[in-house]
């Protein structure tokens, strides 16, 4: 078994994996629900998990917003090695008569009552958690955030899983929590998801995790798919241009009706094409398929030094603010007067340049909506481009 074991993380280390470690499924009875492989792969015995680090410098400069290609290449070359390791994986294990199973890297909810689609989920549970299984196998704990944290890289990592009914024997469960409680996790979220004071204890692998309470995941849901980008003292914004009323709903529920009416009228979330909403995997390997990330802030901020953590922070707070630019490029603006807010047709407002939507309104600028990078952006131009047909 100790070859077998062996080979395994041999294989996704030489894939890229600059992480990996073992869990039995004995180790993650105590885990909540999502935390049972048993539940994709009746048979699973055990866990794999790994994970592949962001690049700190693509992730400087999206903090900064100075570039913000280079990390959302990073995630997607990283997310198509995820799904390679795990091929390699199965393969092997099937190859050596075991069952075995990928795990989804991300979007792999289990169904809820009364959601007719995702754009419905309230809970969010996964099929399989991979950061439950990151616990249990030994790659970190769980931060405040509710991030897995990693010794080595802190939180900015993606994770893959390989569930198999190979019976292999857990790595050590990291004893010392690498989450010094610094909470720059909870200063870099927009939407205020991440109590500062409040936790809640959760249970995985024989200890008790405490983590930070959080609003519903729809939260999340809002702030890193773009629907709202400014932060509560309205000085800087995460990747988007867009924006809700503020403050959100105080209940939850009023938030997760919120969402789901955002969602469902997202030309991005909806369209016709290939997405990471219909089919994640295939949407990483289309060479033409933009990935667009705006946020994850709370996860990608923490890196293993405090003093890096402060600091990626406050490149956060002094960022400025993104605004949709009428040649349809994403562009950031330091203070909020050079800025005016227009209605959208997808239920949220969009930031521009003070100057161009003014000469808009004289009929004095040309609207580039056709190059835009997103619908949503294409069908705000639009917009303002008929404003500007109007008045010449």
């Amino acid at each position: 078994m100790r070859q077998l074991e062996t080979h395994i993380k041999t294989i996704a280390r030489e894939n890229g994996a600059a992480l990996v470690g073992l869990a039995s499924r004995k180790l993650l009875s105590d885990a909540p629900p999502s935390g049972d492989p048993g539940y994709l792969l009746p048979s699973a015995q055990s866990v794999i998990s790994f994970a592949i680090p962001y690049d700190q410098r693509a992730l400087g400069e999206f903090f900064s917003k100075t570039n913000w290609r280079s990390y959302n290449l990073d995630k997607k070359e990283n997310t198509r090695l995820l799904y390679v390791i795990s091929d390699n994986l199965v393969a092997f294990l099937k190859s050596e008569g075991f069952d075995a199973l990928t795990v989804d890297i991300n979007n792999n909810y289990r169904p809820e009552p009364g959601a007719q689609d995702v754009s419905e989920v309230v809970a969010m549970n996964p099929d399989f958690s991979h950061r439950y299984g990151a616990v249990a196998a030994g790659l970190g704990r769980l931060g405040w955030s509710g991030n897995v944290m990693t010794p080595q890289y802190g939180s900015a990592i993606l994770l893959g899983t390989v569930l198999t009914s190979a019976k292999l024997n857990s790595n050590p469960i990291i004893e010392d929590n690498p989450c010094d409680g610094c909470k720059m996790c909870v200063a870099s979220c927009p939407v205020e998801m991440i109590h500062k004071k409040e936790s809640v204890k959760i249970n995985i692998a024989g200890i008790t995790e405490e983590i930070a309470r959080k609003r519903t995941n729809n939260c999340c849901w809002i702030g890193c798919d773009g629907y709202h980008s400014l932060s509560p003292n309205r000085k800087w914004t995460n990747w988007s241009p867009y924006r809700v009323d503020t403050p959100f709903p105080e209940k939850d529920t009023d938030v997760d009706e919120l969402c789901t009416r955002l969602r469902k009228a997202d030309p991005d979330a909806n369209p016709e094409e290939l997405n990471v909403y219909t089919n994640y995997r295939e949407s990483f390997f289309d060479p033409d398929y933009l990935f667009f990330s705006v946020c994850a802030h709370c996860a990608n901020v923490c890196w293993p030094n405090r003093e890096d953590r402060i600091e990626n922070r406050k490149l956060l707070a002094n960022s400025g603010i993104v605004v949709l630019r009428a040649n349809g490029n994403r562009s950031v603006v330091q203070e909020q007067s050079n800025i005016v807010e227009m209605d959208t047709p997808f239920n949220i407002k969009v930031a521009l340049l003070r100057k161009e939507y003014e000469a808009a309104l004289r009929g004095e600028i040309e609207i580039e909506n056709d190059r835009a990078l997103t619908l949503k952006d294409r069908m705000a131009l639009k917009r303002l481009k008929q404003l500007c047909q109007q008045n010449r």
